[in-house]
């Protein structure tokens, strides 16, 4: 018998599935490239910028503002500084909320719904001693509301309330390594544990310690393009920012030569963090160790900064950037320099941190009086370092 006629039709519908099948390649194909041609159309502004948010709704992304890039800070609208911390924080892992986390959350919304606040960390101490009080005078005449001090104890938070300053009350126990460094270490010691929090809501945090002048918005000079922008405890720009330096090794004769890069470390006591993964994981890095070593925050604090990865150790990778020594301004680059220059040669720094010098307080009502109130004899008294004569 004859089977061309089966076989022609075996051959048929073989001939028909692969037409189908590459019907089906086809419209595949063209779903794809219309879906993405609609996305791109869609969201063209946003892809542009570079600032388009998957999974987000376009509501959402249209709302996120330009990223700040090279911009030099204060050049843009208080808007667009806002919308990048926001957009920031719009990426963040979600983490769980205990009741005291969600209490703050429903604060921040209140005080700083920009999600950037700067953050104040206090116990009764520098309210008894009235440093508090100046500290806060610098906050409000410079403009800044979304600002929180985070109470250690009750009195303080009670005499915040009181005063209708913005306060949430944060009981935290001092670990037993640091109970014998001192109540300001200690306390400042518990600041990262503290920042964690804001950071894993999805705000960005400027924390500011207490022996501070705040005489401008800080806000308006920050530039938001690293994870942590910090204030350096350099007095010059080769100190604060970095040089090459080099190393002589004369046992090594022709190759006695080597380099090495040197900066003084960032100031533990002023800094902004952007929210997001890695400095969240910096911040619990630094909780975890004062909690079980003796040891002082700030060089904690540089040592995950700065320290490299090598063998098993992983830093947490957050990129840094160094705050305008002249800005945010450490009491040794006023004292020692800035002070001595002609007047109406320099400009008004944004926030001065009396970290050099143990008279703190008086320092501090000095320094406003000579910005503010232009009393140019204000900071003569003082000696250059702590003692007389210096």
């Amino acid at each position: 018998m004859d089977d061309s006629t089966g076989k022609g039709k075996m051959f048929s519908m073989r001939e028909r599935h692969q037409v189908l099948l590459s019907l089906f390649a086809v419209g595949m194909c063209a779903g794809i490239i219309i879906s993405e041609r609609l996305y791109i159309s869609s969201n063209r502004e946003d892809i542009l910028r570079g600032t388009a948010l998957p999974n987000k709704p376009r509501s959402a992304r249209s709302a996120a503002a330009p990223l700040a890039g090279n911009a030099p800070a204060g050049a843009r609208s208080a808007a667009q500084l806002a919308g990048n911390a926001a957009a920031a924080a719009a990426a963040i892992v979600v983490y769980p909320k205990d009741a005291q986390m969600q209490a703050l959350e429903q604060y921040l919304l209140k005080i700083a719904p920009s999600r950037e606040v700067l953050v104040g960390v206090s116990n009764v101490n520098p309210l008894r001693e009235g440093m508090l009080g100046t500290f806060l005078k610098g906050v409000q005449q410079a403009g800044v509301s979304n600002y929180l001090v985070v109470a250690l104890d009750e009195e303080t938070e009670r005499e915040l309330k009181f005063q209708n300053i913005n306060v949430f009350y944060m009981p935290m126990q001092i670990s037993k390594s640091q109970a014998d460094t001192g109540a300001n270490h200690a306390v400042s010691a518990l600041k990262f544990g503290i920042l964690k929090k804001f950071l894993q809501l999805g705000w960005a945090v400027l924390l500011s310690d207490i022996d501070i002048c705040v005489l401008q918005d800080p806000f308006k000079n920050l530039y938001r393009d690293h994870d942590l922008e910090g204030m350096s405890d350099g007095f010059d720009p080769m100190t604060a920012y970095g040089q090459i330096e080099g190393f002589d090794d004369p046992s090594m004769g022709w190759a006695r030569f080597a380099q090495k890069e040197s900066h003084f470390n960032l100031n533990s006591g002023l800094f902004y963090l952007a929210a997001n993964p890695r400095t969240v994981e910096l911040m619990q890095r630094l909780e975890t160790r004062l909690s079980r070593e003796k040891y002082w925050d700030q060089t904690a604090y540089n040592e995950e900064i700065f320290f490299l990865s090598h063998d098993n150790y992983r830093s947490p990778g957050v990129s840094v950037r160094v705050m305008s020594i002249y800005k945010f301004m450490n009491s040794k680059v006023l004292f020692k320099d800035i002070r001595h220059r002609a007047a109406g040669t320099t400009a008004m720094p944004v926030m001065v941190h009396i970290n050099y010098h143990p008279d703190k307080h008086e320092r501090m009502k000095a320094v406003f009086a000579y910005y503010l109130d232009k009393d140019m004899n204000a900071l003569k008294a003082f000696p250059g370092g702590s003692e007389k004569g210096t």
